[in-house]
């Protein structure tokens, strides 16, 4: 584990009702290449296999070779020591002789953005919670916790344009709430047996929508200062492999 960074937000969501507690249900930690990601692999594989989108394996773990690049990060959401949810971020600069996120081996498009000025990209990946948790107000909670940090995370590394690449049927999802446009569609994606849509956003304008969707995804710079200073203290640009 890199750090155990305080990605605890000021305040809890507008909706979560006065039964749940005040203080912050999960810790967030942050996991970068060589360290034990094993809890994370394990809740990817359960989530995953519960919606039907991977083969099953003997090891009960879902990993792939980016999970331990230099530029990924993972994040670990922990609930009295259990990985409930996670989130990994996988950095680039999207050139096809430097491969180091997922949607750059299915869609040629990615190569194209550099020379919009699009420097320092970022895609969200594998985001997940436990398919054993059914309380919705938690699970909301939980969701919006990772994409919180996630987006410390970006910002600590200067990205500036974010991708995801989804399945077809949240398409209107993201682009209603987070304003992301479709870029391409590809029949599979890495270790998805899935379709998936490329989506696509500059990251300031990413990150303006998600100042005006709720105050629970308010960030500080001093937040921004901290992940910057303990993740990439000696880069001073975003990651790369």
């Amino acid at each position: 584990m890199i750090s155990q960074l305080n990605f605890e937000p000021a305040l809890v969501l507008q909706n979560t009702p006065s039964r749940m507690p005040s203080a912050f249900p999960v810790a967030l930690k942050i996991f970068g290449p060589g360290t034990n990601k094993q809890a994370i692999y394990a809740l990817r594989y359960r989530a995953f296999i519960d919606i039907g989108v991977i083969t099953s394996r003997p090891d009960a773990l879902f990993f792939d070779c980016y999970d331990d690049l230099k530029s990924t990060f993972s994040i670990g959401a922990f609930s009295d020591g259990v990985c409930v949810g996670s989130f990994r971020l996988t950095f680039g600069n999207g050139r096809a002789s430097n491969v180091t996120m997922p949607c750059q081996s299915v869609f040629s498009q990615i190569a194209d953005l550099e020379a919009e000025g699009h420097k320092s990209l970022v895609e969200f990946t594998r985001m997940v919670v436990a398919p054993e948790l059914t309380n919705t107000s938690f699970r909301t909670t939980l969701y919006a916790a990772l994409v919180r940090a996630g987006l410390i995370i970006a910002h600590a590394a200067r990205a500036d344009y974010g991708l995801i690449s989804i399945h077809p049927n949240l398409v209107r999802f993201y682009a209603a709430m987070c304003g992301f446009q479709t870029m391409a569609r590809a029949e599979s994606y890495p270790g998805i047996n899935a379709p998936a849509v490329l989506m696509g956003r500059e990251f300031r304008a990413l990150d303006e929508k998600r100042v005006k969707q709720n105050p629970f995804f308010k960030i500080s710079p001093a937040e921004i200062e901290s992940a910057r200073e303990t993740m990439f203290a000696v880069r001073e640009a975003m990651p790369v492999a």
